[in-house]
């Protein structure tokens, strides 16, 4: 993934995502999931869900690998009158301190993890962080949201800009070539290229990884493309 390319225009290009939406149904969909206390935000991006969390109640953590994002995401929390507490980390090398009631990792950022044994230790990390009983929050792509991404699409955002995305898809992972035109003053345009990798990954296969860990499934459901599954932290028991 090649983030920082498109760190400065990433938000004019996920704005359709509802975060608050998205939130509401999560804590809709589980009664048990904790309403206040530490949140963690895996792959945080521009801070948009830690700003919405924070507004809920929740003292909040990122973390991210594109120090760019963060940047973004500094400013904007802190333009939303919050204290920014941000951590520059690859997701499978998580190392924090202290542990979260809840978890969050949104906007497919698990599918962006594309070997199996990377996605395993990410897991397998992230349990150490979690309070016994906290939860994990995370959404996938299905199989039907990758299809629809092959072949070329174009998006425009209100300022001017526009994105071209090329995608394929075949045998588990799909890609993408990014062509982004930032508008500027005077008509002019700057040019942003990047390219982008994403795994599927089955129920199935999720499920395994995800007990080995040591998560069960609490509730998983569909909104749109997106599928969420909602997790806890379980002991684990042996000598």
């Amino acid at each position: 993934m090649k983030y920082n390319s498109l760190a400065s225009v990433y938000d004019g290009f996920t704005d359709g995502f509802d975060y608050k939406k998205y939130l509401d149904s999560v804590f809709e969909h589980c009664e048990d999931l904790p309403t206040e206390g530490l949140a963690l935000d895996c792959g945080c991006g521009t801070g948009t869900l830690i700003c919405e969390l924070i507004s809920r109640g929740f003292n909040c953590t990122g973390v991210d690998m594109s120090s760019e994002m963060l940047n973004i995401a500094w400013e904007k929390i802190e333009d939303c009158g919050y204290e920014p507490h941000l951590v520059c980390q690859s997701l499978q090398d998580i190392d924090l301190y202290g542990a979260y009631h809840i978890a969050f990792c949104s906007l497919d950022t698990v599918n962006h993890i594309l070997y199996k044994r990377e996605l395993k230790t990410f897991f397998k990390k992230l349990y150490n962080f979690i309070e016994p009983g906290g939860f994990f929050v995370f959404d996938v792509k299905t199989s039907a949201a990758f299809k629809k991404t092959v072949g070329i699409q174009t998006f425009e955002h209100d300022d001017g800009s526009v994105a071209i995305i090329e995608g394929s898809f075949s045998s588990d992972l799909a890609f993408y070539a990014i062509s982004v035109f930032e508008a500027r003053p005077g008509g002019l345009f700057e040019k942003y290229e990047s390219e982008i990798e994403e795994r599927f990954y089955s129920v199935d296969s999720l499920k395994s990884m995800l007990i080995a860990a040591g998560f069960s499934v609490k509730k998983r459901y569909n909104i749109g493309d997106r599928q969420i599954w909602i997790t806890s932290r379980i002991e684990k028991t042996g000598k």
